[in-house]
């Protein structure tokens, strides 16, 4: 089917994309949102996965940009990777979601990027994103730390997909950290993992578009060049705090969180988190 999706291609795009669009229409009509979720994480490539607030949001802009700039691909929303290869079958399928390992099925025929942020800045900007969700739970953002199971969530997730990272046919990890420090060589090495060819000029114009000035631009304008509801569009209104492109600091937590919460957070890391990682000592992380 691939095989004659790129034949097609090759010899006549428009009518490759008019049948694309007939198809994805008549899909509409049978298909539900979970079902289409479904077919396109069994049928994808690559899958990129993270726990959330881990930073998806702004490396999705960032190659949904690189894709559409580099193949010249158009009437594409560049939050869904996936919708490029169903615009040019010569691109991989590349899924993105959060899942735990195992949750939605095996990895044996998949290459995975895995995407890790600190979990302490993580659970800080899960917490005031989804505040109003916590408020009756929780008093304040400590308490939320102290008493919560969110922190072992993503300690017990790295640690799951370190002890299966041969599972997948390949795999990377991504810091967020990492991508904040080199951006232009963290979305280099995730190119090359996709196989794909890039100038450094795409890469650029793609890092400049996920700036944090132009993504909180996107935000409050409400933009559709990124799918309604990934940002908390709606303008002005909604509190910066509450925001999906929040402050994104490396190290941020520090600033609000009491020294309490810190040193549980320090302490269970430093306990329970594979070292592989490198937030639990001062070296940095070891390539997995």
């Amino acid at each position: 089917m691939k095989r004659f999706a790129q034949l097609l291609f090759q010899l006549h795009q428009p009518s490759y994309l008019w049948l694309g669009r007939a198809q994805r229409k008549l899909r509409r009509q049978y298909e539900t949102e979970r079902q289409k979720h479904q077919r396109e994480r069994r049928t994808a490539d690559y899958l990129l996965i993270s726990p959330t607030n881990c930073g998806r949001t702004w490396l999705r802009a960032m190659m949904g940009r690189i894709l559409q700039v580099a193949y010249d691909v158009q009437d594409v929303n560049l939050h869904y990777l996936f919708s490029f290869s169903e615009r040019n079958p010569y691109l991989p399928q590349i899924k993105a979601i959060h899942e735990k390992y195992g949750q939605f099925g095996t990895y044996e025929q998949k290459r995975v990027i895995l995407l890790v942020r600190d979990p302490r800045d993580a659970l800080v900007s899960k917490y005031h994103q989804h505040k109003q969700n916590y408020a009756t739970d929780y008093p304040d953002i400590n308490a939320f730390i102290l008493q919560g199971p969110e922190l072992a969530a993503y300690v017990n997730d790295y640690n799951r997909w370190y002890e299966n990272r041969h599972g997948p046919a390949d795999f990377i990890t991504v810091r967020y950290e990492d991508m904040r420090a080199d951006t232009y060589g963290e979305l280099e090495r995730i190119i090359a993992f996709l196989q794909l060819t890039v100038t450094p000029e795409v890469i650029h114009s793609a890092i400049e578009f996920g700036s944090f000035k132009n993504m909180r631009s996107l935000e409050v304008s409400g933009s559709s060049v990124l799918r309604a509801r990934v940002l908390q569009t709606g303008g002005q209104q909604t509190a910066d705090n509450q925001r999906k492109v929040r402050k994104g600091l490396v190290g941020g937590y520090k600033q609000e969180l009491s020294d309490q919460a810190i040193d549980h957070m320090n302490g269970f890391i430093q306990a329970h988190l594979h070292p592989t990682y490198g937030y639990g000592t001062a070296k940095g992380p070891v390539q997995i």
